[in-house]
């Protein structure tokens, strides 16, 4: 009579396909969760991209008083860009003919747009010789595609350049 034996040593093709399943609906909820960190370092990253343009600008503006220097935002283009500009004119606005650029423009990534709130409808922040700019009540909204936003703001007097998170 002849024994018979067993081999136990795999796995079935249920604990495989359970494995298979679970892993599939762990990697779902890691794209998911990375979709929506993508979009919150991109919103933050534009944000920052924006002040350093106006810390630039600022920071030229206050090493020669004779010197104007500003940054435009121009969000009728797509994507949004800022350009920083030296205001030839002193006259607190971006004239594309006379001021010349002082930095290469920065462009928005794709679904990240800018808009710009505030008493004056003017598209550009000029920073004079002491640090203060001609523009009062002037904020930055950065918004992505789900409406989450980060507000830059610009204090007139003293040009102190600050990220808020609504």
């Amino acid at each position: 009579m002849k024994k018979l034996i067993k081999n136990d040593r795999g796995f079935t093709l249920i604990e495989i396909l359970l494995v298979i399943a679970l892993l599939m609906i762990i990697a779902a909820l890691v794209k998911a969760n990375t979709v929506g960190l993508t979009r919150s370092i991109q919103l933050r990253t534009a944000a920052n991209s924006i002040k350093n343009q106006l810390i630039c600008a600022k920071t030229r503006a206050l090493g020669d008083s004779h010197v104007h220097c500003g940054v435009f935002f121009d969000t009728t283009s797509v994507p949004h860009r800022v350009l920083t500009f030296f205001d030839k004119g002193i006259s607190g606005l971006y004239e594309k003919e006379t001021d010349d650029v002082y930095m290469p423009p920065y462009n928005l990534p794709p679904g990240i747009t800018l808009s710009i709130r505030g008493d004056d409808a003017n598209n550009a922040i000029v920073f004079r010789g002491d640090g203060s700019t001609y523009i009062h009540g002037m904020q930055l909204s950065v918004t992505d595609s789900n409406d989450h936003e980060k507000i830059i703001s610009v204090l007139p007097s003293t040009g102190r350049i600050k990220v808020i998170n609504p």
